[in-house]
C-alpha cells in the first residue's frame, strides 16, 4: 500500500503542469483569437495587457517557488534513505507553493474579469468549459494509448 502511495506521489510530482513553468507568458495568436472571440475593445486589450505586466513580477516569483520546492521534494523522493519525516514537510512546502501560485492567478483572473462586460465574462467562460473539455480529451487519448 505505502508503494503504490509512494509511485502515485512521484507520478503526481513528475507531470509538472505548464503553467508552473518559469517565463512570461507571450502574447500571441492564442490571444489575439480570445480577444476576437470575446470582442475586446482596444482599451480592454490595454487594460488586461497592463494588468498582466503588473503581476508578471508576482506569477513569476510563485512559478520559480513552485520549481525549487517540487524539485527539492523530487530530489528528496530519490534518496531511498531519506526519511517520511524528511519528505513530509518538503511535500507540503511545495503544496502550499502551488497553492500560492494559483492564488496570485486568481487574482489576475478575477481582475481581468472586472474589466469584461456580462456577455464578455459569459463568453469567456464558455470558451473555457470547451479548452478544459478538449484537454480531457487529448489526456483519455493518451492514457489509452496510440491505437493500432
Amino acid at each position: 500500500m505505502k508503494s503504490l502511495l509512494w509511485t502515485a506521489l512521484t507520478l503526481t510530482l513528475a507531470a509538472l503542469p505548464l503553467g508552473a513553468q518559469a517565463g512570461p507568458r507571450r502574447e500571441g495568436p492564442r490571444t489575439e483569437r480570445i480577444a476576437q472571440a470575446l470582442h475586446l475593445t482596444d482599451a480592454q486589450k490595454a487594460s488586461i495587457k497592463a494588468l498582466r505586466q503588473k503581476h508578471q513580477p508576482d506569477l513569476l516569483r510563485h512559478r520559480e517557488a513552485v520549481q525549487q520546492a517540487q524539485q527539492a521534494l523530487r530530489m528528496a523522493l530519490q534518496d531511498a534513505a531519506a526519511p517520511e519525516a524528511q519528505l513530509r514537510p518538503l511535500y507540503d512546502k511545495a503544496a502550499a507553493a502551488r497553492f500560492d501560485l494559483l492564488l496570485a492567478r486568481r487574482t489576475l483572473q478575477k481582475e481581468t474579469q472586472a474589466l469584461l462586460t456580462p456577455e464578455q465574462r459569459l463568453k469567456a467562460a464558455e470558451l473555457r468549459g470547451f479548452a478544459q473539455g478538449q484537454l480531457r480529451e487529448r489526456l483519455r487519448g493518451l492514457r489509452q494509448g496510440p491505437t493500432n
